[in-house]
This record gives structure tokens, C-alpha cells and sequence, in this order.
């Protein structure tokens, strides 16, 4: 192929190889056709870039390399359209002041991130928006420091601005978690809004409810995806061993199932987000190799804090569990329990 790059500057080339990468990683070889480049040429240039971090390396399976733009706005470098960003640019913005003029005070991100998942879904302006660890947000990152001044203007400019400053009126929380958990109520998203209330009730050290709420997080979770039977069966297990052996008045068990419960919902969480990509026409594959390792992670992650909470519980087994008191009138249900109780099935 002749190189039709000997007119053009280092500057050009590696303007062009970033180009080529707008929209999804690529191989050395399909850079080099996009550009119109030859193989050397173009893997001098992405070795430079790579230098300036402005693009990075991603080896997966037996050797095989892509190469994926370093967006530095995005939540994983993930790309998006350039009219998605500047829409998105656009309601920061005008979130950002408008809560200041009529509030007084500066917008939290989380309110930022709920208004803008709002906004999309009522005017249906198909911004990249994902559900993730708290819930929607954009897929850009929301960085208040950030100067999001606008140099672009919507058709729709003018009723964008009303409906933010509509939510701004009508959504008046001091808790970010109660926005939160009327923006789940909203969606009418059951794993989100029970996720919050076991999070509440071990802040507020309600542990008596933690096993119901998690008998119905576990089903929630096991309707969504059922590979996440055997981790979160597990869980469920210590938590009714641990109820029963009242270990949830001991401070370092709280503290253990708190880790335990946090990693396995951002294990839950990462794959939501993929999820959430696919629907967005991300194709699976590249999300597949692009998150591939930080799904790997959190749930190695989970795994790791569920088998230190079950060492305690364990480790707090009695000898022998007192039966509960059960009335003369069960006496069926004592003779089941003592036959629970002989086979000792609840030290396995």
C-alpha cells in the first residue's frame, strides 16, 4: 500500500490514528487501513500517543492487542457521539446555574445525574445514559469544577432550561439518598430500591430487618441474572446462621457483612452497567474486552469479603444451638427442629 502520509506532519498522522479511534478500540491493522497508512508507520505514531497518554494498550485473550482513545470524560474511556457530548455539556451547564440562581447554592452530582437522566427520558433526546453503583447517570463524567460553558445551542434549547428548572422546583431533597430512592421508585427498579433499604437499615442498625430485606434482594437479583445464584445463595446462607446466633450485635460482624454486602453490589452493579451499554448499541464483545477486567475484579472482590465474613461466622459457631421455644402445640415443628439441630446440616 503506498504511504500517504509522507505530505503530512507527525502532528497530522497521530490527529488522524485519534480519529480513527473516535468511536471504538482498534487493532494496529484496521488503524492503519482507516488512516490509509502503513503498518510501521502507524505503530511508530500509536507508540508516541501511548507515551503522551493519549491512547492506551488492551491485551486480551492469547496476544491479541487494540488500542482504545483516552477520552479523559468518560466513565472507561468508553466513546461517544460528539453531539451527545456537547448536549450533554449543554445540561450541565444550565443545571449548574440555574440551582445556583434559585436554590443559592451549588448542585451535588448525584442531583446532577438524576435531573440529566430526567431530562432524557421525558424530551427523549437518547443521551448515553447508564445504570451503574447509585443508579442512572451519564456516561460522561460529571465533574462540577468543570467549565461546561456551551458552544453549541439545541433546537430545543428553551425547554430543556424549563424542565431543569421544573425538577430543580419540584425535587427538593437535603438527603441524596432520598432523591435516590425516589428516582428507583420512579423507575420502578425493585433491586435498586431494596439495595437502598438494607444500606438504611445497617446505617440505622435496624439488623433485624436485614434478612427479609435480603431474602427479597436475593430474589430480585436472581430475576435479573441467575448467574449470581451460587455467590449470593452463599451470602444468604451466613445471614440466617448469623440472625439466628444474634451475631449481628457484634460490632465486628457488622462491620465485615457491611464490606461483604458493598463489594457484592458493586459486582451486581458493573454488570448492570454493561447491560446498560449493550442497550445503548454498544456492541458486547468490545464491552466484553473493554470491562472484562473490572468485572473480574469486583467479583473476586466480593468473593474475598463473603469468605472473611462466613471464617466468622464459623469461628462463632457454639458447640451446641439451643432450640428456640417452641409451645406445646408445635410439636411437630420441635421435632423438626430437633432433627435440624442433631444433624448439625447448620455447620456446613
Amino acid at each position: 500500500m503506498a504511504d500517504l502520509n509522507e505530505r503530512k506532519t507527525p502532528e497530522e498522522i497521530k490527529q488522524r490514528i485519534l480519529e480513527a479511534l473516535n468511536n471504538k478500540p482498534l487493532n494496529a491493522q484496521e488503524i492503519s487501513k482507516a488512516i490509509n497508512s502503513n503498518w510501521s508507520t502507524v505503530k511508530n505514531y500509536i507508540d508516541e500517543l501511548i507515551g503522551e497518554k493519549k491512547i492506551k494498550e488492551i491485551v486480551f485473550g492469547e496476544k491479541n492487542i487494540i488500542y482504545q482513545k483516552i477520552t479523559g470524560d468518560t466513565y472507561y474511556n468508553l466513546p461517544i457521539e460528539e453531539d451527545q457530548r456537547q448536549m450533554l455539556k449543554f445540561i450541565f451547564y444550565n443545571a449548574i446555574k440555574i440551582h445556583k440562581e434559585i436554590l443559592g447554592k451549588p448542585i451535588r452530582r448525584t442531583d446532577l445525574a438524576k435531573l440529566t437522566y430526567h431530562i432524557n427520558s421525558e424530551l427523549k433526546l437518547n443521551l448515553p445514559i447508564v445504570w451503574y453503583i447509585h443508579g442512572p447517570m451519564p456516561l460522561m463524567i460529571i465533574d462540577l469544577q468543570k467549565d461546561y460553558s456551551p458552544g453549541y445551542m439545541p433546537k430545543n434549547s428553551e425547554k430543556i432550561k424549563e424542565h431543569i428548572m421544573n425538577w430543580i422546583k419540584e425535587r427538593r431533597r437535603e438527603k441524596v439518598r432520598e432523591l435516590r430512592v425516589e428516582c428507583y421508585q420512579n423507575s420502578k427498579n425493585e433491586l435498586y430500591i431494596l439495595k437502598e433499604k438494607i444500606y438504611t437499615g445497617l446505617e440505622t442498625q435496624k439488623y433485624d430487618l436485614i434478612p427479609d430485606l435480603f431474602f427479597e434482594f436475593l430474589t430480585a437479583t436472581l430475576s435479573y441474572d441467575k448467574n449470581f445464584e451460587e455467590i449470593i445463595s452463599e451470602f444468604y446462607g451466613i445471614i440466617s446462621g448469623a440472625n439466628y446466633l444474634k451475631l449481628f450485635d457484634n460490632p465486628q460482624f457488622q462491620n465485615k457483612f457491611l464490606l461483604s454486602f458493598d463489594s457484592l453490589w458493586k459486582y451486581i452493579a458493573s454488570k448492570m452497567l454493561i447491560d446498560s451499554l449493550i442497550k445503548l448499541g454498544y456492541p458486547k464483545d468490545e464491552i466484553g474486552i473493554l470491562l472484562g477486567q473490572v468485572i473480574e475484579t469486583k467479583s473476586h472482590l466480593a468473593s474475598e469479603n463473603i469468605s472473611e465474613l462466613r471464617e466468622f461466622y464459623l469461628e462463632h459457631l457454639p458447640e451446641k444451638i439451643s432450640p428456640p421455644n417452641i409451645t406445646e402445640i408445635d410439636k411437630e415443628a420441635r421435632k423438626v427442629v430437633d432433627q435440624w439441630l442433631d444433624s448439625e446440616v447448620w455447620r456446613e
